[in-house]
């Protein structure tokens, strides 16, 4: 899934995988440490929600981080994850 990370103040593109409730795997080209707090945006074509994750561990340009939500992002990240897990539907 295409989000995008905040880093010095600005939004840059990144890719979402292994979204879960509790994180997600970022394909990323920036440096990152384990416990740095970042910003990520992504969602929904209609609801793109911001979610602060922890950098938990690093390998190359996959950095695997964890979310700390509160029930109404929970609701939120089930929904996105359906919605990634539904096949596509095709109009004839």
């Amino acid at each position: 899934m295409a989000g995008f990370y905040h880093y010095s103040s600005q939004w840059f593109p990144c890719t979402l995988q292994d979204l879960s409730i509790e994180g997600a795997g970022l394909k990323i080209h920036q440096i990152f440490v384990p416990g740095d707090v970042i910003r990520l945006k992504f969602g929904l074509h209609y609801d793109q929600r911001v979610i602060e994750a922890t950098v938990v561990h690093i390998h190359g340009t996959r950095v695997g981080v964890s979310f700390s939500v509160d029930d109404v992002t929970q609701e939120f990240l089930k929904a996105v994850i359906q919605a990634e897990q539904r096949p596509p539907t095709f109009r004839r």
